[in-house]
């Protein structure tokens, strides 16, 4: 005959349940006060005058038009037309 295997499993100790409900308590307290620490308080509800910067100006120039009026070609360096084969 061949032994049983057993199912039987003790239970828990109580102490292990204990620890970890209170382990659990104090995080949750603990995540509590360092979300009130770090957060805005009544005080401070006027909103303090943010500091703005401006990035630095860049001169532009408008592009030259010759003196009769019309607007000048580009300067390129390639043909406006497509060579031929």
């Amino acid at each position: 005959m061949t032994p049983r295997r057993s199912t039987y499993k003790p239970p828990r100790p109580r102490r292990e349940i204990v620890i970890a409900v209170a382990a659990s308590g104090a995080l949750a307290v603990l995540t509590g006060v360092l979300v009130w620490a770090v957060g805005p308080h009544a005080s401070s509800t006027t909103p303090s005058a943010p500091t703005l910067t401006a990035p630095p100006t860049v001169a532009t120039t408008a592009p030259s038009t010759p003196a009769s009026g019309t607007p000048s070609a580009p300067a390129s360096s390639t043909p406006s037309t497509p060579p031929s084969s």
